[in-house]
């Protein structure tokens, strides 16, 4: 019955009739981001915990970063994967809500993670006499736990506080995706969504890291013209510099992976019929992409990351 309802619901896509090239092809570029992310993300963790020089109140966020990439990883791709090789959903209606649930759940959950980054830069930066006081380790992970509770509690009420929501399975994009009670519905919710969970912490993060680097460019001036003593950041170190670069890099590539996929959904609630289902294919691929990135970003731009890389490639 459910499968009836699914396969009404979006007439036009399906995954039936494929070829077994295009089976293997819509698989193996999603198995291969999968590994990519449980891997990189593993290896990034092991690399915070056992090396001094990055385990700091920045990437105490980052971690949180990588715990929710590895749950993605674990979680909800396996199941994308078992459907891509299936033709459809096979898990059973329990298992579609927690997809559904944890993946917009994750995503709105490192939006808030990157905006609290933001501000320990922009603290970091341009208001380092009160960055000890703010961002202490134990502080550090209060703020993350309430970031947490914050989009759990939020995005649970909007989904399942109106009686008739419930997660669906989208044939397209291989993800469990909220289903409203009318286009009306519908609207409403991606609208608050991603004013709620997106444009407001894009403003926070852009504000921050506007002011952040604008100071850091005033900074090497100031330096050029070996005018040091006026210089309000004499705290702030190379390496620091390197931190937040890189936590920026990851900002950018966050929403480059997102962006397309915010697009999508904003014209689909504007249209009466539907994308072409490999328009939603790379809708799925851009969404999980986000959580096999910030590994490389780290391995490019963060020395430290490198060669404790190296050590652990030794060992084994």
């Amino acid at each position: 019955m459910e499968t009836n309802f699914t396969e009404a619901l979006f007439s036009g896509i399906t995954l039936a009739n494929r070829t077994t090239v295009s089976v293997v092809a819509d698989v193996g570029v999603l198995f291969l981001i999968n590994i990519t992310a449980i891997v990189g993300n593993t290896v990034l963790g092991i690399s915070f915990y056992q090396n001094g020089l990055l385990r700091s109140v920045t990437n105490e966020l980052v971690l949180a970063l990588v715990g929710s990439d590895i749950l993605m990883s674990l979680v909800a791709m396996p199941l994308s994967e078992g459907s891509l090789i299936a033709g459809e959903w096979i898990f059973g209606s329990n298992l579609c809500h927690i997809q559904g649930f944890l993946v917009h759940f994750l995503a709105f959950f490192s939006l808030q993670i990157m905006a609290l980054t933001a501000v320990n830069r922009y603290y970091r930066v341009m208001r380092p006499y009160l960055y000890k006081k703010i961002f202490t380790p134990g502080q550090t992970g209060l703020m993350i736990m309430a970031a947490g509770l914050f989009s759990f509690s939020i995005l649970a009420s909007i989904t399942f506080g109106q009686q008739g929501n419930l997660f669906v399975f989208h044939p397209g994009k291989a993800i469990c995706v909220s289903l409203h009670r009318s286009v009306r519905s519908s609207q409403v919710y991606t609208i608050f969504s991603g004013i709620a969970f997106v444009f407001l912490p894009a403003f926070i993060i852009i504000w921050c890291y506007f002011q952040v680097f604008k100071a850091i460019r005033k900074h090497f001036r100031r330096l050029a013209e070996r005018n040091i003593n006026s210089n309000s950041l004499s705290s702030l170190n190379s390496a620091e510099i390197i931190v937040t670069r890189t936590v920026c890099v990851i900002v950018i590539a966050f929403f480059l992976c997102w962006i397309p996929c915010l697009v999508i959904d904003f014209v689909d609630i504007m249209r009466d019929d539907w994308f072409n289902r490999r328009v939603y294919l790379a809708y799925a691929y851009f969404a999980y992409t986000s959580s096999a990135i910030n590994p490389f970003i780290y391995g490019v731009m963060n020395r430290s990351f490198r060669k404790q890389f190296s050590k652990m490639l030794k060992c084994y």
